[in-house]
């Protein structure tokens, strides 16, 4: 996606140590809500102050508490410096009392998943509960009742510490024969993000194969770095799960969260309880767990220019999209004879990761004229 690049995502890190202190709540017992899923990400409805319009909100655990800062001063929200203070902040009848929230993140790069994002619910914002994420129900639980975890009959269970940023949980993960530390994050799809910096250690004794790219498939704020590499693992350990030919990006992430990451495609094939006051995390598979070893794509990752235009932002070397000599910068006119805009951007990225989906049409324009190209989806690998 999009990323805008200012000064105020430096503002944003610098007041992310601070913010954790701010946060208050007022449930009272169990409360489960709802989320819809938005591309990969656990998207909740919620108001604020009592407002009569919903507001949407990323779950993200990896995050920190935001809000869109167009809304909060929409609503007249009592500002101090780059942060803002909610009285009450709603969940389908769940309310959480005195949440103060980062203001200064630029939410319009969102704007590509076709539905408006105002705010993220971060792991500052969660500690205080013992969290239940059913991604089969599509329900998040949140508890008062943080009494020791159990290991349970299927699973495991973890112990984790805090980062000291945003207040994710970090676990012990072996990657080859390293053992690691990674971030629980809901809010990045791959099963696994590591830091750019840390390819060439890995690269002989962690992964078995790995293609790079031309453009970023994948960005973070205040990056610079305009490739990716995507990896398949050795092998990948986490309590008492061990996978072989993981999916691993390699990306720059921002300094003072450069860390591997466990993302989406990884912690979905679980129940997870998260009990942030006593540092637990029990993991239970779900009966039809599975794992990818390779991906099937047409290795082209689409982004809105300046302008709106839908534009190719990256693409994996020798993917069809890079045998078909399309080039980062190309304007994508069309997509299977529709034209491609910023609404239906999103019907375009689910149709590249829907493996019933084989070939897409799309036409292209770029420096010597329009042209029309049918990609057909290939292993990656």
């Amino acid at each position: 996606m999009t990323t805008v690049k200012s000064s105020l995502h430096v503002h944003l890190l610098c007041v992310l140590l601070v913010t954790s202190f701010f946060v208050r709540n007022g449930v009272a017992a169990d409360h489960t809500v709802p989320f819809e899923k938005l591309s990969h990400l656990l998207l909740v409805k919620a108001k604020i102050n009592g407002s009569a319009d919903d507001y949407n909100f990323i779950v993200d655990t990896g995050g920190v508490a935001c809000l869109d800062k167009k809304v909060a001063q929409d609503l007249r929200l009592k500002q101090r410096g780059p942060m803002a203070k909610i009285d009450t902040l709603e969940l389908s009848g769940l309310r959480i009392d005195t949440v103060m929230c980062v203001t200064a993140f630029d939410f319009r790069p969102f704007d590509w998943l076709g539905t408006p994002i105002h705010g993220i619910i971060g792991s500052n914002l969660l500690e205080r509960y013992k969290v239940t994420l059913d991604f089969k129900a599509r329900s998040i639980t949140f508890s008062t009742d943080t009494a020791s975890l159990r290991r349970p009959d299927s699973g495991f269970l973890l112990t984790f510490r805090n980062h000291p940023v945003n207040n994710a949980p970090l676990v012990n993960f072996k990657m080859g024969d390293r053992t690691l530390q990674g971030m629980i994050d809901t809010g990045q799809p791959y099963p696994v993000v590591c830091p750019l910096e840390s390819f060439a250690e890995h690269k002989d004794v962690g992964v078995r194969d790995f293609i790079k790219s031309r453009g970023l498939m994948k960005e973070w704020p205040m990056t610079t770095v305009d490739f990716n590499y995507l990896a398949r693992l050795k092998s990948f350990e986490l309590g008492n799960v061990k996978i072989e030919g993981t999916i691993c990006l390699f990306a720059q992430l921002p300094r003072m969260l450069s860390m591997p990451l466990i993302g989406n495609d990884f912690l979905s094939q679980f129940k997870i309880v998260i009990n942030y006051p006593e540092d637990q995390m029990v993991m239970i598979p779900h009966p039809d767990l599975h794992w990818k070893e390779n991906v099937l794509s047409i290795g082209l990752t689409p982004d809105l220019s300046k302008d709106k235009q839908v534009v190719v932002k990256g693409l994996w070397e020798n993917s069809p999209a890079d045998k078909a000599q399309l080039e980062v910068g190309d304007r994508i006119l069309s997509f299977n004879a529709q034209q491609a805009t910023q609404s239906n951007l999103m019907e375009l990225i689910n149709m590249m990761g829907d493996d019933a989906t084989e070939s897409i049409t799309v036409e292209i324009e770029d420096q010597t004229g329009t042209r029309e190209v049918t990609l057909n989806k290939a292993l990656l690998f």
